[in-house]
């Protein structure tokens, strides 16, 4: 994020952003009108990065290093007629930087294309003997498409003011019917009303998109609203403000579930978003010549419809199917076993032994309630977890962009999606270590119980965590404490021998009592679902979802038009859904409207 500080050229200490900006976008519009590779070039560090987020034609995907990206680059912008990049007016201006250990000038660009205006963002390097500043990183992302941006397509929705029908129905009757869609199909259905589902279908609904939500739950929101008693978010909330509908100021920093839920229903209304509460998405097949889907929809009578949309947006987030991981002769054990996602209430097991299999956040916010109503609790460790200090530590990054920065989040949000993959990991490598030394007493207290720590001294992070295994962390808001204190056991698995009755039998022959044991053991991946719903040959034909595709060097088959027509996946963070709703949404506008992009 755009810091005041100053960067050494070859010439000495650059005061003057916007002069370097303005001289190397300049030779970067003659290098594209000429098609000039070499003029190109020099423009670019050898290890540079551009990341086109649907910016010069659909897709998202990073190219590394000048030689592989500048051949690819002048080709894109030959391809859609990028032209005119310039200076972005009204955006954060130009400024100083530092990131991953790096200084920089940095600035937010406007560009043409014959179809869109984009947003581009680059991060210059100054060395001495260039003549200009080189790009380091380079992001060209879709902003608006010509004719159809929000304003044109509130005109088109809304007609004139003063346009109304007196004898026929208002705004709440037509409200009705679009939502029934008792005499047509959906453009987009979007299965799964969370954060990813409704930030899709909100930007959908502004494109003038035809879409549905589909939810198995009973009421908007209940995907939170019916997790475990006290969960909160872990993600300060001026980082995860939902499209066109922020959160209240007076919010608190981490908000809890049902007020997450309750909101949901304020912006399913608000935003008037087609929402089918009950219904279960049952699988659907691809018909190549009407380029359609077939789908069965269980309502909530359990009668079926069958729907024929063209997209098919899953947003079923991570937590899918949970993942039950094999555990020799647990069946042996005689008391309740139950994974981590059918747990509702600490107060229900207050007297009792409770063992609680993983230390990641579920592990430990579930641990952390049932020993807050008096249960007897032991975490069971199977692997190594990284545990940061919720504060100040787990949110260094988004604290400092998006709580106190002070920027618009439009504007921080480009910055965030301007970082490719391998400049975050180095990024969130030197946060790592800054979190280790603030949290010295923390992980120092977590080592002597015997809890296994992230051993990897290079490691970058909870992020990467999250971007490849979906967990395999913890921000400590107090049950790291319990276990140091006491308060709270720790078993490491390899001391298990065996399950009995009556409890667990570790391998020193001594028997722990136990009533409950929950598997805080994580879900099972987009893939399993896709296999499921769609079928082996869906499934091989577009591959893994979440993880790093090393080819685009992005997340997998997320926010993108997949190999197989018509499907895609949105998911994350908050933050990931609200950033990347606007491109699933601009990419399916363009392929509705036709236009080769």
């Amino acid at each position: 994020m755009p810091v005041q500080s100053e960067v050494v050229s070859g010439q000495g200490v650059s005061r003057d952003p916007e002069a370097m900006v303005g001289n190397w976008v300049g030779e970067f519009n003659r290098a594209l009108r000429e098609g000039s590779e070499d003029d190109l070039r020099r423009l670019f560090l050898p290890d540079s990065h551009w990341r086109n987020v649907a910016g010069l034609g659909i897709g998202i995907a990073t190219i590394s290093g000048a030689d592989d990206l500048v051949p690819q680059l002048l080709k894109r912008a030959k391809a859609v007629s990028a032209a005119d990049f310039r200076i972005a007016e009204g955006r954060v201006p130009p400024s100083s930087g530092r990131l991953a250990d790096a200084d920089f000038i940095e600035a937010m660009l406007y560009f043409d294309t014959t179809a869109t205006t984009g947003i581009a963002h680059v991060r210059l390097k100054a060395s001495a003997g260039d003549a200009l500043p080189r790009a380091w990183t380079f992001m060209t992302a879709i902003d608006t498409i010509k004719g159809h941006d929000l304003k044109s397509e509130r005109l088109a929705r809304d007609g004139s003011a003063f346009e109304r029908d007196w004898n026929g129905p208002n705004w709440a009757d037509r409200r009705k019917v679009e939502a029934s869609f008792v005499d047509h199909d959906p453009e987009v259905l979007v299965v799964g009303g969370g954060h990813g589902g409704l930030t899709a279908a909100a930007w959908l609904k502004a494109m003038n998109i035809d879409s549905l939500v589909v939810d198995r739950h009973e009421r908007i929101g209940d995907n939170w609203r019916k997790r475990y008693h006290v969960l909160k978010l872990h993600s300060p909330t001026a980082s995860i403000d939902l499209p066109f509908m922020p959160f209240p100021p007076t919010w608190p920093k981490y908000i809890p579930k049902d007020k997450v839920a309750n909101w949901f229903e304020s912006y399913v209304e608000a935003m008037e978003i087609n929402y089918w509460t009950a219904t279960s998405f049952e699988g659907a097949e691809y018909d190549g010549a009407r380029r359609r889907w077939n789908v069965r929809l269980k309502l909530a009578d359990g009668s079926m419809r069958e729907m024929h949309p063209a997209h098919i947006i899953m947003a079923t987030s991570q937590i899918g199917i949970p993942y039950i991981p094999e555990i020799p002769a647990i069946k042996r054990f005689g008391g309740t076993v139950m994974h981590s996602s059918q747990f509702t209430r600490g107060s229900d097991w207050t007297g009792k032994n409770v063992f609680v299999f993983g230390t990641g956040t579920s592990g430990h916010d579930l641990t952390q309630e049932l020993h807050a109503h008096g249960a007897h609790v032991t975490m069971v460790q199977r692997g190594e977890t990284e545990i940061i200090q919720v504060e100040p530590s787990a949110h260094m990054y988004l604290d400092e962009m998006y709580e106190v920065s002070g920027l618009p989040v439009e504007d921080l949000d480009v910055l965030a999606c301007s970082v490719p993959l391998e400049v975050m990991k180095k990024e969130h490598r030197r946060l790592t270590r800054i979190a280790r030394v603030q949290d010295r007493e923390l992980l120092e207290g977590l080592q002597r119980i015997g809890f296994r720590l992230e051993s990897d001294p290079d490691s970058p992070g909870w992020v990467m965590k999250y971007f490849t295994r979906g967990g395999g962390y913890y921000f400590n808001v107090g049950g790291s404490d319990l276990l140091i204190n006491g308060e709270v056991g720790l078993l490491q698995y390899d001391d298990i021998e065996t399950f009995e009755a009556n409890g667990i039998r570790l391998k020193d022959g001594s028997l722990l009592n136990a009533d409950l044991i929950v598997l805080a053991t994580g879900y099972k991946g987009f893939d399993d679902l896709t296999r499921q719903l769609f079928g082996k040959d869906v499934a091989e034909r577009i591959g893994s979802v979440w993880g790093i595709d090393p080819e685009r060097r992005e997340l997998s088959n997320m926010w993108i038009e997949t190999p197989q027509p018509g499907l895609w996946f949105a998911g994350g963070s908050f933050a990931h859904s609200r950033i990347y709703a606007k491109y699933i949404a601009l990419q399916i506008k363009l392929k509705k409207l036709g236009v080769a992009f």
